[in-house]
């Protein structure tokens, strides 16, 4: 984690989802799953009892550090720790730590504007951007370039073309000078106006994409209200600590990923915004459907997740999934809703993506492969 490169690489891992599952289409029907997670044919669901004792399985054959929600229904069937905060030993993780939630802020982002914005304005050229410049708390003064006429969707599925905080000058640690300033200081948002938007634009993963729309749902008068037991960090403020090749990660400031990625909460507190989902507190019907509409063109993107058929371990047919990645550093965040079924999986850890590895559904192999297999199958 040296350069500003890996960098994006870590932070992309939450879009990384989008080509591999894109690449892997075609096999979904064909593929092996790992005999480790549980029944070979669907039956009648699991019982609480019979889930806790595949999830803890599957932990222990990971060797997992961190923390696992399993809900279904109204019902948390387990939330549980795993390992030591540390590597090594030391203290154990607890239920109910307070984490980064990374990227899946993205997730709850897109809810919470799809909720306040009429569904037209999704796709309406976003001419109004334009008057977030022209507030001084944004903008003050600065000449910027054109932003064009870059949509709300587009800013939420990375199709902006605008600049990437990712590509600042990097500092100690590696961290880029985006993330390690004051994220009160005078860059902050004004950074992403830097470079000329392109309308359209190809996917590119970019942290400003959420900056620039919750400016522009701050500046419209709509201000998103974040979820109860979230709340964005505070200067200085990670939650969990997180490491990376077994040793501390490096200084950085959670709260300069603002509506991107700095988020903290519970994995209740993320449960919790899932059934909200799927029981239509969040979002009515259409609205809902809207969120998790793939945008096509062999993409399973949808507005802050993907949404995709997943095959699993002992379940007969293909599961609709939508997932959401998130990874800062030394601490790695997955949020999985099977809405179909009303089950939700949470899960954390404190070890980079080169200390533990998650792997993807669609490889029908890997951690989250089984333990979504030992949730719902």
């Amino acid at each position: 984690m040296k350069t500003a490169k890996l960098l994006a690489v870590v932070l992309g891992l939450c879009a990384v989802l989008a080509a591999p599952v894109e690449a892997q289409a075609p096999a979904r029907a064909t593929v092996t799953p790992s005999t480790s997670a549980g029944r070979t044919a669907e039956a009648r669901p699991r019982s609480t009892a019979e889930v806790i004792a595949a999830v803890d399985a599957v932990a222990r054959r990971y060797n997992l550090a961190g923390e696992v929600l399993v809900a279904r229904g109204s019902q948390v069937l387990l939330d549980r720790p795993y390992g030591t905060v540390r590597p090594g030993g030391g203290a154990p993780h607890v239920a109910g730590e307070r984490w980064r939630l990374a990227s899946v802020t993205k997730q709850v982002t897109a809810a919470l504007i799809v909720r306040s914005l009429p569904l037209p304005m999704l796709d309406t050229a976003a001419a109004p951007m334009v008057e977030i410049r022209r507030d001084p708390a944004v903008s003050p003064g600065d000449p910027y370039p054109p932003f064009g006429d870059v949509t709300v969707r587009q800013l939420l599925t990375h199709h902006s073309g605008l600049f990437n905080p990712d590509t600042t000058p990097v500092g100690a640690g590696g961290v880029p000078g985006f993330y390690a300033a004051d994220p009160n200081g005078a860059g902050g948002t004004r950074l992403c106006w830097s470079k000329t938007s392109v309308a359209a634009a190809p996917f590119s993963y970019n942290n400003c994409d959420y900056l620039v729309a919750d400016a522009y749902m701050r500046r419209s008068g709509r201000p998103l209200a974040w979820p109860t037991g979230m709340a964005m960090a505070r200067p200085d403020e990670i939650g969990v600590p997180g490491f990376v090749h077994g040793a501390p990660e490096p200084h950085f400031q959670l709260a300069s990923w603002g509506a991107a990625g700095g988020l903290m909460g519970t994995a209740r507190a993320v449960w919790a915004f899932d059934r909200s989902l799927m029981t239509g507190r969040l979002l009515p019907p259409a609205a809902l459907a809207e969120l998790w509409r793939p945008e096509g063109h062999g993409s399973y993107q949808a507005l802050g997740q993907w949404v995709f058929p997943g095959p699993l371990h002992g379940c007969a047919a293909p599961k609709r999934i939508v997932q959401r990645d998130g990874e800062i550093w030394g601490v790695q965040a997955r949020n999985f809703i099977l809405p179909d079924d009303g089950i939700a999986v949470v899960f954390f850890t404190n070890r980079s993506a080169d200390d533990f590895t998650v792997g993807e559904v669609w490889q029908g192999r890997g951690f989250a492969y089984d333990l979504l297999s030992a949730a719902a199958c």
